[in-house]
């Protein structure tokens, strides 16, 4: 038996499982799916695969759509008995509406599974509580403040109105520090991250600050430069180090709380 047909069956037999992956690790942790490698791929999708279609199967057994998983068994184990292969491809092509249906359905379930047990744990903050589920967008909890809702990290997610990201960053003519409103960031493959976006941002040479060490705080002020424009992004390489610090609001009050990292 030519070794494409079981190939081509076993990947069939694995679209469940990638689609329930492609879609728990979507959204802001869609980069995790991108850096696992050929064998971490694999195995945790087989898994999940297997379990998909075992729910498939113990649910449409019972229905006209039944699976027939004797023929599956024979169609990927690569077997040269010629008669067999025969008997199996003909069932699949006589059957092939009810085939086609059900890799639909097993399709579907993975992809609608992957994204509900992402749902859950999102919403209820089980990757926040636990560990085991935490997603490696480390990133994403910083930037987001939801690294607030770790265990024995103090303070609270649900308390942050803006987040307000001091970088540092190298250039020709000095080190300048950024200090604006974060917006947005956007990830890389590679170094995790790949820029960040800020609004209202000010700036000035850290070679400035040495000049006014003695100075008065208005004047202190006065060498910071404040960027026109709507956004200023920032290459994440040309970053030496990160300053962010998370407000809130006090509508009653009127007066801003602050944690920073």
């Amino acid at each position: 038996m030519n070794i494409a047909l079981p190939t081509l069956v076993l990947l069939v037999f694995l679209v469940p499982g990638f689609l329930f992956r492609r879609m728990f690790y979507s959204g802001e942790f869609s980069e995790q799916y991108f850096k696992e490698n050929l064998v971490s791929l694999i195995f945790p999708t087989l898994l999940t695969s297997i379990i998909v279609h075992l729910l498939c199967y113990i649910i449409l057994s019972p229905l006209v759509l039944n699976p027939d998983t004797t023929s599956i068994g024979i169609l990927i184990s690569g077997t040269n008995n010629s008669s067999e292969i025969s008997k199996v491809t003909q069932n699949v092509l006589t059957n092939y509406k009810s085939v086609l249906l059900y890799s639909v359905i097993a399709s579907l379930t993975g992809a609608f599974g992957g994204l509900l047990v992402k749902i859950i744990i999102r919403n209820y903050k089980l990757d926040r509580k636990y560990k085991i589920l935490r997603f490696q967008n480390e990133w994403h909890y910083l930037f987001s403040g939801e690294l607030l809702d770790f265990p024995n990290v103090p303070g609270r997610t649900n308390n942050i109105d803006f987040v307000i990201v001091e970088a540092l960053v190298s250039s020709d003519e000095g080190t300048i520090l950024y200090s604006g409103f974060l917006d947005d960031y956007i990830l890389s493959s590679s170094t995790g991250i790949d820029r960040i976006y800020l609004k209202d941002v000010r700036w000035h040479y850290i070679k400035d600050d040495l000049l006014q060490v003695n100075a008065s705080n208005e004047n202190k002020k006065e060498h910071q430069r404040f960027i026109i424009g709507d956004f200023f992004i920032i290459p994440f390489n040309r970053i030496i180090n990160l300053n962010i610090s998370y407000y809130s609001v006090e509508q009653e009050s009127q007066s801003v709380n602050t944690n920073e990292i």
